[in-house]
This record gives C-alpha cells, structure tokens and sequence, in this order.
C-alpha cells in the first residue's frame, strides 16, 4: 500500500489511521461522514445516508450489506464516520460510532493478487456533491515516473556509448 501523508481528507477517502485509545496499531478505513455531516443507515433501498443523499456502495465486498446496524447521527467536530470496505468483517463506526483518529494519511495505491489498483473517490461521492472529482496526482506515482524516465534515459546513454565505442575500435587500423 501506498498512502499520500499529506493529503486532505475527503467523503469517500481510503485512509490509514491510528485510534489513541487502540494503541499502536494502524487501521485502513473508508471516510463516509465528515464533522457536522448527517450520517444514517438505511434509506428504503438499505444504503448509507450522508446528508440526505443515498450512497451506492458498488465498493463494497461481495455479499455485504452496507450496514450490520442502523444508525442516525449528526459527526461532531473531530470526529469522523469511517466504514470499512468488507462490512460483515469490519470493526469501525457501526460498532464504535463517530470516531476521533489520527489520519496518517491517504491510501492511492494498492497491490492486490500482484495488480496495482489506484484508489480514487467513488463516484457516488462525486455524483451526488459529497466529493469533488478525484484529480490529485498522488506523490509516489510521480516518482515512479520519473524513475522509469531516469532508467530509460540511462539505458539509451549506455547504448549510445556502447555503438561510441564499437565505432571507435571498428575506425583503429589493424597492426
């Protein structure tokens, strides 16, 4: 996992956090409220509520409901509603309500079963208002660009080189 340390956060966010009254440990949770968010579960249709608009969750793993609960509160400030993707597993605000972490930071990129999968805001964030389009550029992937222009660079230089010097022994006169 790659996690941005530096980025805001926003609706629909994966992030690392640690919980100070959990000790040490880190934890990967989705933001689904924000303080003074309306957060609720369920509408008619069984979906999360944040502000009136419904989320479609096609996040979610395979077979889980959106909520193991009901829940209707309004996040005080500090404090922030945060679900993870594999509900039916997941210890998070269902269980523990709002909760006051520490974000470490973003998570945007994940290797899963040797795939990079890059984490932006579901679009039912987006469409409804609740987060704007994801557009930010994540730090490491910038990096891994311009590692692979470096590497690229050195290896057209070390083949430029290598004709150099084929030509120059090619032009010697024989003894």
């Amino acid at each position: 996992m790659v996690v941005d340390r530096t980025a805001r956060v926003r609706r629909g966010d994966v992030i690392v956090e640690q919980q100070p009254s959990a000790g040490p440990g880190y934890f990967i949770r989705r933001v689904i409220g924000l303080p003074g968010d309306h957060v609720a579960c369920c509408d008619a249709r069984g979906r999360i509520t944040v502000n009136g608009k419904a989320l479609d969750e096609t996040y979610l793993y395979p077979g889980d409901s959106p909520s193991k609960i009901r829940f209707d509160v309004t996040l005080p400030k500090g404090k922030l509603w945060l679900l993870g993707d594999h509900r039916r597993i997941s210890y998070d605000s269902q269980e523990k309500g709002p909760l006051a972490v520490r974000v470490v930071g973003q998570a945007y990129l994940i290797l899963r079963h040797g795939h990079a999968i890059f984490l932006r805001a579901p679009q039912t964030f987006v469409a409804d208002g609740l987060a704007p389009a994801d557009t930010r550029t994540p730090p490491a992937l910038t990096g891994v660009a311009v590692s692979i222009l470096a590497s690229l660079s050195l290896l057209a230089l070390t083949i430029i080189g290598v004709i150099r010097h084929v030509l120059r022994v090619s032009r010697r006169p024989s003894r």
